[in-house]
């Protein structure tokens, strides 16, 4: 079943049923919004290029609106960053969009706030799939910057319901530490010698934060200095294990840091060992099983290379296992073919679908999930 959904001409015939728009949703959001479907109809267009899956992407950039001040929202929320990413995928193969691409690039930068989600770290995703601009290195000074507080990053927006201490700062993907750790890591390529100390001492910071079970290192949502916030081993791309896990193998990808390495495939194997410790609550990718699959699938591409994620034992195996698992969660009397609210990226079907995609028949379609 796993390899007959992952044909391109099965999941061709979703989208158009399984995976109209949500009523309400935000055509500028990656997130929630329309815009997510954008990602996952280029990499159907590259697979199946006489399919207009093009003419599909296009017609939702082209209605893409946005609802604040330009610039201010990042990656997944709505605004440029998003736009872009949307915009880079779509035109990659047919080299379209140069000139709202090109406008882009000087237009985006730093914005308010450290996070993958709708700050600096999620600008600086986009910038990342273009060509070296000043923005790259405003973007990589500016979480150099955050870096240095003490605690990095320092959390504006705390959970509701939490109390926290002074200092509380996040560690995940999304909104924590793991974030810009791993966007810095990236950028260490284009800006080295200013990136590489924060890289350190951000995967330092991590080790530190992180506490033992039976079953290894897990890390914490948050910790204040003197305690530690729920949930160490949520099983979630924004938060737990393999997000952070992710951002510490790119940081020793960067610094050549077996340590840090060695830290990141050792917590995720535990994870995937014990057994009904996942926490997951959905099937997408921001705190469900598409997420894990992602983060999975890089941990196996890295042992035996991004075109075989699903081959061999180790990883490969647990590929093969949340494969199958997500695919049977597929259900054609459901408007969206998965029990999900709505289209995007992070919460939805599209997500979930290119979730598929990327660790069958095109890898690079996870590049704004930090996962490709």
């Amino acid at each position: 079943m796993a390899a007959r959904l992952a044909r391109p001409e099965t999941l061709s015939r979703a989208p158009s049923r399984a995976l109209s728009p949500a009523p309400g949703s935000r055509p500028d959001s990656l997130a929630r919004g329309k815009l997510g479907l954008v990602p996952l109809y280029a990499a159907l267009d590259g697979l199946a290029p006489n399919s207009e899956w093009d003419v599909s992407g296009h017609h939702i950039l082209k209605d893409a609106t946005f609802t604040g001040p330009a610039g201010t929202a990042g990656l997944f929320s709505g605004g440029l960053a998003g736009f872009g990413v949307a915009a880079a995928l779509m035109g990659r193969r047919a080299g379209r969009y140069g000139k709202v691409l090109g406008r882009l690039d000087t237009a985006v930068g730093p914005v308010a706030g450290h996070d993958l989600i709708d700050g600096t770290a999620g600008a600086a995703v986009y910038l990342l799939m273009r060509p070296p601009s000043p923005g790259l290195e405003a973007v990589a000074r500016e979480l150099v910057r955050g870096a240095s507080a003490c605690p990095p990053f320092p959390m504006r927006r705390i959970p509701p319901g939490w109390s926290v201490g002074d200092g509380y700062a996040d560690c995940g993907l999304a909104h924590g530490v793991a974030g810009p750790l791993a966007v810095l890591s990236l950028l260490s390529g284009h800006v080295g010698e200013l990136a590489r100390p924060a890289v350190q001492a951000l995967a330092e910071w991590l080790l530190d934060a992180a506490v033992q079970d039976e079953w290894g290192t897990a890390w914490p949502a948050g910790v204040d200095g003197t305690r530690t916030y729920p949930s160490p081993r949520r099983a979630s791309w924004c938060y737990g294990v393999p997000g952070v896990a992710r951002a510490l193998w790119l940081a020793g990808e960067a610094l050549d840091e077996p340590r840090y390495r060695r830290a990141a495939r050792d917590a995720m194997a535990g994870l995937l060992e014990a057994p009904d410790g996942w926490g997951l609550d959905s099937l997408g990718v921001c705190h469900g099983l598409a997420g894990l699959l992602l983060m999975t699938a890089t941990f196996a591409g890295a042992e035996w290379g991004p075109a075989n994620a699903r081959e061999g034992g180790g990883f490969g195996a647990a590929v093969e296992v949340l494969f199958d698992r997500l695919c049977a969660a597929y259900d054609s009397r459901l408007p969206l073919g998965f029990d999900v609210a709505g289209t995007g990226l992070l919460t939805g079907a599209a997500g979930i679908a290119l979730a598929l995609l990327a660790v069958t028949d095109a890898p690079e379609a996870a590049s704004m999930f930090l996962a490709a």
